[in-house]
């Protein structure tokens, strides 16, 4: 829909779901990120298609609700990287509240505002090994499980989690990919940066974001031949909605991230 206050047409969607169902139905065999890694002072680039980023999101979410986190928060750190994208949408599109945090935390405040928003998962770097095994052994959170984005001896590994996912979604299971959204309900928690007190955390919804995209797609023109290099924290809503924005117009990403396990 076009208005006289618009530059472009624009398609409204509801929800994330729906927005990147969308994208990923169109263009299925397209690009949806370029991963750039670093082997042996190497370096090459993973593709991986919509297609791919699809099933990836529905593999891992139907694996989280599977094991016992419907409805539950699920924390999510990182640097930018492809595995933050999967996490984020595989909790907030059917499985339960997201909670995305800052990766330039200090483990206290990671500490901190894990037991502030009552998380009971947590998806996590391999830098964060540290304060997540402390955390652990400690028991000083509700956090019951932990979900490391790359291959460790303590903790449940991302990419198993995937490919547990795929075997359910082969099998049948629907609990994620049939999943309802309330638009109006909240599901995402935002820390603000605190700057002049404690962080403030702020409720929003799918359609709190959903509308922005909309609202951007009407101003912004993005082409296909576009590239767009992420740099701006995933973690911090316009950095995330920016990125959703141009997923939702397949538009090519560079996500920079060193020896990721989709390099393999």
């Amino acid at each position: 829909m076009k208005s006289k206050n618009t530059l472009y047409e624009a398609k409204e969607f509801k929800n994330l779901k729906e927005l990147m169902k969308d994208a990923i139905e169109k263009y299925a065999s397209h690009k949806a990120f370029i991963i750039k890694n670093k082997e042996k002072s190497k370096e090459k680039y993973t593709n991986i298609s919509y297609e791919q980023f699809g099933l990836d999101i529905d593999s891992l979410g139907s694996s989280l609700i599977k094991r016992g986190l419907k409805n539950k928060r699920i924390a999510v750190i990182s640097p930018n990287r492809y595995e933050w994208v999967v996490s984020y949408f595989a909790v907030v599109n059917g499985t339960g509240i997201v909670v995305p945090l800052d990766k330039g935390l200090p483990d206290n405040e990671i500490e901190s505002l894990l037991q502030r928003s009552n998380a009971d998962a947590v998806i996590f770097d391999e830098k964060y090994y540290n304060i997540m095994k402390q955390i652990q052994e400690q028991k000083s959170t509700a956090v019951s499980m932990f979900i490391c984005m790359d291959k460790t001896e303590d903790f449940l590994c991302l990419k198993e989690l995937i490919e547990e996912g795929k075997n359910l979604l082969e099998q049948g299971y629907e609990e994620f990919t049939k999943a309802e959204i309330n638009e109006e309900k909240m599901q995402i928690i935002l820390f603000t940066s605190g700057t002049t007190s404690a962080s403030k955390a702020v409720m929003l919804s799918h359609k709190n974001i959903a509308s922005n995209i909309y609202a951007l797609s009407m101003a912004e023109k993005v082409y296909d031949t576009d590239v767009n290099l992420a740099f701006l924290p995933f973690h911090h809503t316009f950095g995330s909605t920016a990125l959703f924005f141009f997923l939702s117009k397949r538009n090519y990403k560079c996500i920079l991230r060193w020896n990721s396990p989709y390099s393999n």
